[in-house]
């Protein structure tokens, strides 16, 4: 098995460079990502078992296989942290929580470095050549080290010697630059990127300490016995809860003023008065967002122990559902602040994740909810949220985002905000939709004057419409030229859409 890991290795080192050297990223990545699952599966580390490895290891294949398919940055990053965690998760299948995950993929990508070197003795040690090797190298190693302290004081106190030595240097000198100037410094750097990745995915064993408190840690929380409390304990416990509950109620009714507000406001009469709806969107949302996370924050404080288990605490328990419904309503608002935006403003990257991120948000309120019903513990939460957090992110992967907002934002353009300094720089994918013509930008521009009399602010049309014909001219020169490795079918898409527009 451990000649097996070694060729794995070896293997991954060398193809890695050919994959991805002066390469962009596309078919690659993915090529990849079916190399290293094979060379897990020969070296025995891919284990198909175990909910959240199955999970992962389907998110990982899926955002390679859309890095092909839409050709996106984000799609790339996302196959990137999908095999970072896809790492760590292999030597631990049966592990719930991608926090404690994330942590045993960074100690074991060190880790693994080290098993290299472990990986070699134990070849070495099999092979009575190789011993004789080990010996010489232990009879040479400690004169070789004296030596250079002698070589050292001698060169300090003896000038000539100091002058023979210079011109030994020198000729290491004048032969390290040939070298470099014949061998590819990014090259080798390279393979040894490829080299630290396959000894992350093949190499490596799980930490001690993240294992055991995967094996100590519970969705539940451990049942007590209140009645087994010193009456001093016991009335701590009960003022608490007296807190909690006056605590709760003030802010019930704090936050069904502002609901109030937002839904006779925001939800049914809206109005836009032309302005550029910074504090109502940008500041109101980020501190109605921070919001809803204090709030679930104060639910995991009081119900991360003895006020679970208070025979009379149903009073509580309403308080807070009726709490967590409210922030429910308050993710809505958020949302449609939101809308509000895109609507006027059209789409850009950060209205697409508030979207995704209020999702979660409102399964993060749910799996409170089921928290406080269900008496389940903190690390519960963290394993439940952190995996809808990696999954919603895993779709988002499938999406060419950077199409969507140019078809969306030009489609809407008689009616919402065109930003021509954000749109030129969407990615090439995208120049099919991005690419107007003087006429078209002509009637866009009347349209926008009329309903946005800031747009002298920003971007001419007139230059956006160069800065889009110089990225589709050097997009339709440099395609052809790329190789196989880092073809999507995005940017091949792009690429016969603008010469089938050109012919």
């Amino acid at each position: 098995m451990n000649l097996i890991k070694f060729i794995a290795v070896l293997s991954l080192t060398v193809v890695f460079p050919y994959l991805f050297y002066n390469h962009g990223v596309g078919v690659n990545l993915l090529i990849f990502n079916i190399l290293l699952m094979g060379g897990m599966y020969f070296s025995g580390r891919l284990k198909f078992k175990g909910t959240l490895n199955l999970i992962v290891f389907a998110g990982t294949i899926l955002t390679a296989l859309f890095v092909v398919i839409v050709g996106s940055d984000f799609a790339i990053a996302i196959n990137i942290v999908s095999l970072f965690l896809f790492a760590g998760i292999t030597l631990l299948p049966n592990i719930r929580n991608l926090i404690y995950n994330s942590l045993l993929s960074v100690i074991n990508f060190f880790y693994s470095q080290y098993s290299f070197g472990v990986l070699i003795s134990e070849l070495l040690s099999k092979s009575s050549k190789a011993n004789r090797i080990k010996n010489i190298i232990k009879i040479i190693f400690i004169p070789i080290v004296v030596l250079v302290i002698f070589i050292i004081i001698y060169k300090a106190a003896n000038p000539v010697f100091e002058g023979l030595l210079q011109s030994v240097f020198d000729a290491i000198d004048a032969f390290f630059t040939w070298l470099f100037e014949h061998i590819e410094i990014a090259l080798i750097g390279t393979m040894i990127l490829g080299f630290l990745i396959a000894n992350n995915f093949i190499l490596g064993e799980a930490n001690e300490e993240i294992k055991n408190l995967e094996t100590k840690s519970s969705y539940n929380l451990k049942e007590e016995n209140l009645d087994t409390l010193e009456a001093g304990k016991y009335d701590r416990v009960v003022v608490q809860y007296k807190s909690a509950i006056l605590l709760f109620s003030l802010l019930n009714v704090l936050i069904l003023t502002i609901n109030s507000i937002d839904i006779w406001w925001v939800w049914f009469n809206f109005t836009w008065d032309g302005e550029y709806l910074k504090q109502f969107v940008h500041e109101g949302t980020y501190l109605l967002i921070l919001s809803i996370l204090i709030s679930l924050g104060i639910c995991i404080y009081y119900f991360k122990g003895k006020i679970n288990f208070l025979k009379d605490n149903l009073i509580l328990k309403y308080l807070v559902y009726i709490w967590l419904f409210q922030n429910a309503i308050l993710t809505v608002s958020v949302g449609i602040r939101n809308y509000w935006y895109i609507n006027f403003f059209s789409l850009a990257y950060l209205r697409i994740g508030v979207i995704f991120f209020l999702l979660l948000t409102l399964y993060s309120i749910f799996t409170v909810a089921i928290k406080v019903k269900n008496k389940k513990s903190t690390y519960y939460l963290f394993s439940k949220n952190s995996l809808a957090a990696y999954i919603i992110l895993v779709i988002m992967a499938f999406f060419n985002w950077d199409v969507i907002i140019a078809k969306y934002n030009f489609s809407h353009s008689s009616s919402s905000f065109i930003h021509y300094n954000f749109l030129w720089q969407l990615s090439d994918n995208a120049l099919p939709y991005l690419d107007k013509s003087i006429e078209e930008l002509e009637v866009i521009d009347e349209h926008q004057k009329r309903e946005f009399p800031f747009t002298d602010q920003y971007l001419p049309s007139l230059t956006y419409h160069g800065n889009i014909q110089r990225k589709k001219k050097e997009f339709v020169q440099n395609w052809p030229k790329r190789g196989w490795q880092d073809w999507n079918w995005a940017g091949e898409k792009a690429y016969r859409d603008l010469i089938s527009e050109k012919k």
